[in-house]
């Protein structure tokens, strides 16, 4: 079969925010766009052209509630499948994905699960209503978050670790996980997830994936308004507060990455099925 060259992923996974996103506004769900794919909109009104995936945030009450109108719905989207822990028992992650089964993903390290081309939908969680409290909160999300996804790698990798400490103790924190299993750390993730209210607390962020630390921490009026703007040949929601969002996790973000950097960030292939 012949693989899919970014710019035709990103047709695909366009395609699927597509639909996602006109759910959204059919049924009054807040999302907006996060991450790279945020970057991407305010300063290419699109992909940023090396990158491989789509990221969108929603406030946990409306990412629920997105979930259990898939469930119900599900067959009007007859090429989609949402991959989450309830849905697929063998998925590693604790965000959704939703995916284009017409595709079939290979995925570098990670046994497969069935999954295609897709989107990532991250829920925002309470995490605190002062930063100290957020980040020592974040924090256990993070290290829970570290401890299950080294629980579901095929084989050990340094993969993108650059920290000296972070490279000597991650192989200790590898076998731990494999021992202990990705179940456990699922449960205490969920439970994590669920402690502290979006709509009642001053900072927010993805606590069953805070990757960057304290850079993934927001005040939660950063997202309280939404504006559209132009994606591609559609247009989607970002914060209002974009350029505070960005600045904060990414400094100036409108200055390209050196040309060496600019690539895809994940370890797949796809291909059309």
């Amino acid at each position: 079969m012949k693989e899919l060259t970014t710019r035709e992923m990103q047709e695909v996974s366009l395609e699927i925010l597509h639909t996602i996103a006109s759910i959204c506004e059919k049924q009054h769900f807040r999302y907006a766009l996060i991450y790279g794919t945020l970057i991407g909109a305010v300063r290419h009104k699109g992909y940023i052209p090396w990158d491989d995936d789509v990221d969108i945030m929603m406030p946990r009450p409306d990412y629920d509630r997105l979930l259990h109108y898939l469930k119900e719905n599900i067959a009007d989207y007859p090429h989609l499948k949402v991959f989450n822990r309830e849905e697929c028992p063998e998925y590693p992650y604790m965000i959704t994905r939703i995916s284009d089964q017409r595709y079939r993903i290979e995925m570098g390290n990670e046994k497969p699960f069935g999954l295609g081309v897709f989107i990532d939908i991250y829920p925002y969680d309470g995490l605190g209503d002062t930063k100290e409290e957020a980040i020592a909160f974040g924090m256990k999300g993070d290290r829970l978050s570290s401890f299950c996804y080294q629980a579901t790698r095929e084989h050990f990798a340094i993969e993108t670790t650059t920290s000296t400490v972070r490279k000597v103790i991650k192989y200790p924190v590898y076998l731990f996980s494999k021992m202990i299993g990705k179940d456990y750390f699922q449960n205490q993730l969920d439970k994590l997830a669920r402690v502290k209210n979006y709509d009642n607390s001053k900072f927010v962020g993805c606590v069953i994936w805070l990757s960057w630390g304290e850079k993934d921490i927001f005040p939660r009026e950063w997202f309280d308004e939404t504006i559209l703007v132009p994606f591609e040949k559609y247009e989607f929601r970002i914060p209002k507060e974009f350029d505070k969002v960005l600045r904060h996790e990414y400094g100036d973000y409108m200055i390209l990455p050196p040309e060496k950097d600019r690539v895809g960030h994940h370890y797949f292939k796809a291909y059309k099925k």
